[in-house]
């Protein structure tokens, strides 16, 4: 997802995980100013193929551009990356973050947070998404959510329920397999329909056969992550790469922090 590639409405929030300090990777370097109206996404079916991962654009006049390492074109390739979306302090978040705050620390917890961040159906957010949301704004490090940074983080999740909301075709609240399909193809993703179903079911952790939005969130964010593992040593963008038993187990335990 660091590809840049033209503006898009439906894709993810202009910056998928928050910045963070001192990174350098171009992912988290905000796009130039935009000098025309963007206009909107032609449907996933009759979006042409030349920006599309996943489906080569037609090779240049003058002969066919020969397979990376002799191998046949790449069958998935990333999307752009999006970068990330700063927040103001919102001071009307104040009472609902004073509410959650029960020690009264001005910093929340793990379980505090949880308190504050609900489904649409009241139903409470994955564990495992509060413990992303608190590595991902928890800038200072401490293992706790100050005010500052509940806005940032509560900006992010809006900008990501918008987005969902647009998926969630049949309003039941919750993504489905072909939901999420069109998503990730909204997203530039072209990945086939085995893999779709894998990831889908692997974060459809309550086992209904749906998504509710934290692990929406949750597959998407990791998709992100796992992606841009992949861009790192993919060079020439031809969608493979040679990677090292020991980089490939590095990388790994990278995403279990």
């Amino acid at each position: 997802m660091a590809y840049r590639q033209p503006y898009d409405p439906d894709a993810l929030p202009r910056f998928a995980e928050p910045d963070r300090p001192g990174a350098t990777s171009s992912s988290t370097q905000p796009p130039p100013p935009r000098q025309e109206k963007p206009t909107p996404p032609l449907p996933p079916q009759t979006r042409p193929s030349a920006s599309s991962y996943g489906h080569p654009s037609p090779p240049p006049t003058g002969g066919q551009r020969p397979p990376a390492h002799n191998r046949p074109p790449a069958s998935s390739r990333p999307p752009p990356t999006p970068g990330p979306e700063g927040s103001a302090s919102d001071p009307t978040l104040l009472p609902l973050f004073r509410a959650v705050d029960k020690d009264g620390t001005g910093q929340l917890s793990e379980k505090e947070l949880s308190a504050a961040l609900v489904n649409g159906d009241w139903t409470a957010f994955d564990t495992q998404t509060i413990r992303m949301m608190i590595r991902m704004f928890d800038s200072d490090r401490s293992g706790t959510i100050g005010f500052d940074e509940f806005c940032g983080l509560w900006s992010f999740l809006a900008s990501w329920r918008t987005l969902f909301d647009r998926f969630d075709v049949d309003r039941s609240g919750n993504i489905s397999l072909d939901e999420f399909n069109d998503a990730l193809v909204a997203f530039r993703y072209r990945l086939s329909p085995p893999f779709v179903e894998l990831l889908f079911r692997t974060y459809d952790k309550r086992q209904e056969g749906v998504m509710s939005f934290d692990l929406f969130v949750q597959a998407c964010i990791s998709l992100k992550r796992m992606t841009d593992v992949f861009k790192k040593y993919d060079d020439d963008r031809d969608g493979y790469i040679t990677l090292s038993f020991e980089d490939f187990l590095s990388e790994i335990l990278k995403q279990l922090k």
